[in-house]
């Protein structure tokens, strides 16, 4: 497997494992979101894909948070449902942990509360979770979404933010 920035030729193979992560995992939560759009969202630019057998499997991003300029905020952490159990979220998420320290800023990120498998690889990696809201924006069918606000194990504990608490980011 390879980790590596995401290129603007990677948007096709990228639509294609958001869709079908959708339709297994409803994420992201919006059917209109599976676009190329939603993708670039607010990622400052700073987005890896992870390639396996040079077919681009999984994607993951990080921007500057709106509450913080020196923290980051993990964005559109997915893996194709095909390509789990083989490492892929794990790689994703210890590429933008390193890129993190090496910029010595904290990082957060927020998780649908009914995603639980992204939950259990957060806590399994010693993301702490500290705490959550409910969604401004109704799902398709009609319900508010619980959020889980989790930070890194490598932040300054004491540096807690409640990451777009409120803010539509599904």
């Amino acid at each position: 497997m390879e980790i590596r920035l995401r290129t603007d030729a990677d948007m096709p193979a990228l639509l294609a494992a958001l869709k079908a992560t959708h339709e297994v995992d409803k994420y992201p939560v919006l059917p209109n979101h599976v676009s190329e759009e939603w993708l670039l969202e607010g990622d400052d630019g700073m987005a890896w894909v992870a390639e396996h057998e040079s077919v681009v499997v999984g994607h993951v991003a990080v921007a500057t948070t709106e509450e913080d300029p020196d923290s980051l905020s993990v964005h559109r952490l997915f893996v194709r449902p095909s390509a789990r159990g083989r490492g892929v979220a794990s790689a994703l998420l210890t590429t933008v942990e390193t890129y993190a320290r090496l910029l010595a800023q904290d990082l957060f990120l927020e998780v649908v509360s009914h995603n639980t498998d992204a939950m259990r690889l957060y806590e399994s990696r010693g993301w702490r979770r500290t705490g959550g809201y409910t969604a401004s924006w109704a799902a398709p069918d009609g319900t508010h979404a619980q959020i889980n606000l989790y930070a890194s194990p490598h932040n300054n504990p004491s540096h807690v933010i409640e990451v777009g608490a409120g803010r539509p980011t599904e």
